[in-house]
């Protein structure tokens, strides 16, 4: 009976020796998450900003477009028009603005009225009577209303250059009223959708075009909170598998950009991980796609990766 405990005990010890020897490795062992759903980083429905006829469809489904390039172009015959009739008018208010010949013409008009006056008063120094009171009164007058046109001058010329910097702000608002009718990407991206027709009329708000983001894609996949904390996960490199129509298997490098601070209910919580997406050689077809599925490898023994700004 003793020798029946003493094996009983030795084989619980074993027992409980394989399992903590099991829970080690488990533990040591880097997440190998699977059936993981590859989705989108980015997307936008553009829209159009002014409404018009669409005069212009720049881009088709399937083309490559860079941040700011012109997909389509909206009818802006009217903001031409009132671009050309601001510029005019704000040609004509800076040349006036620069003139100086009516500060010039109120100096000079001043000199004389200042001369008449002071030689009217000698003469009436030296011969008094030659020159009436009444006469004196009106060239005084003549030089204090040259002063005066002076400043008027003056204040015109200002108020000139007022003019023209308002007629500049028309030109810019013009300018700016045909730049709102060419629609560009938001983003680096593949367009996959096009809503409208040339031809058609397009109100604002209206989309115009679907552009997804696809050099960069975001995998998401759920952690065992019971096996991995969110600090051997978070920042750390991954790699992400797929496999293809021919059955090859592709291999994509990233990073977990996010571990959420809930667990949910199976006792797993949920991480995102961006992954650098490449193209078929020769073409500008994506190998990564969203909408597949990836097998995630989070490489939880390497040091975290430091974040990048965007």
């Amino acid at each position: 009976m003793a020798r029946i405990s003493s094996t009983l005990r030795v084989c619980m010890l074993a027992i409980a020796v394989a399992a903590f020897a099991a829970t080690a490795h488990a533990a040591a062992a880097e997440p190998v998450l699977e059936r993981c759903l590859v989705s989108l980083m980015e997307e936008a429905k553009v829209p159009a900003r002014e409404a018009g006829v669409l005069e212009e469809l720049l881009a088709r489904e399937g083309d490559v477009v860079k941040r700011g390039d012109v997909i389509a172009k909206i009818d802006d015959n009217q903001p031409q028009m009132e671009r050309r009739k601001a510029k005019a008018e704000h040609d004509q208010a800076v040349s006036k603005a620069e003139s100086d010949v009516d500060v010039r013409y109120a100096v000079a008009a001043e000199k004389v009225a200042q001369i008449e006056y002071e030689k009217a008063a000698e003469s009436d120094r030296k011969v008094p009577g030659s020159v009436t009171r009444v006469e004196l009164n009106r060239l005084q007058l003549n030089e204090q209303k040259s002063e005066l046109q002076i400043e008027q001058a003056q204040l015109e010329k200002k108020v000139s250059t007022m003019a023209a910097i308002s007629k500049g702000v028309e030109v810019d608002a013009a300018e700016n009223a045909i730049e709102r009718r060419l629609i560009k990407s938001p983003l680096d991206g593949v367009v996959v959708q096009l809503f409208p027709h040339q031809g058609e009329w397009m109100q604002p708000g209206d989309p115009l075009a679907r552009v997804v983001r696809a050099d960069k894609l975001r995998v998401e996949a759920y952690v065992d909170s019971t096996r991995w904390n969110p600090e051997q996960v978070r920042d750390r490199p991954v790699t992400a598998e797929v496999v293809l129509a021919d059955n090859r298997r592709e291999q994509f490098k990233g990073r977990i950009v996010f571990t959420s601070p809930i667990v949910e209910s199976g006792g797993d919580y949920r991480v995102f991980a961006e992954v650098e997406n490449r193209q078929i050689e020769g073409t500008q077809q994506w190998l990564l796609r969203a909408g597949q599925t990836a097998t995630l490898t989070i490489h939880s023994k390497e040091p975290p990766l430091p974040a990048v700004r965007k």
